[in-house]
């Protein structure tokens, strides 16, 4: 198992992750991502203008994906 974090970038600013979750793969990784964006995107006072992005770093710090809440453009 290898840890990833989810650092969300909301309003112009980073909110960190400093705990990170355990997933098997950097696929499951990824789809987590997409969870906490819709989770994020589903909350009736989410604005949706804010350009929220929710970004899942591996370990060594390498960004591997982004999912921009609301859209749900997701780039790998």
């Amino acid at each position: 198992m290898r840890r990833y974090y989810f650092p969300i970038f909301h309003n112009g600013e980073t909110q960190a992750d400093d705990v990170g979750e355990l997933f098997r793969s950097a696929e499951l990784a990824v789809q987590y991502g997409v969870r906490v964006a819709r989770d994020i995107a589903s909350d009736p006072e989410y604005h949706r203008g804010a350009g929220t992005v929710v970004i899942v770093v591996d370990a060594s710090d390498a960004e591997i994906a982004r999912h921009s809440v609301g859209s749900m453009t997701t780039a790998v």
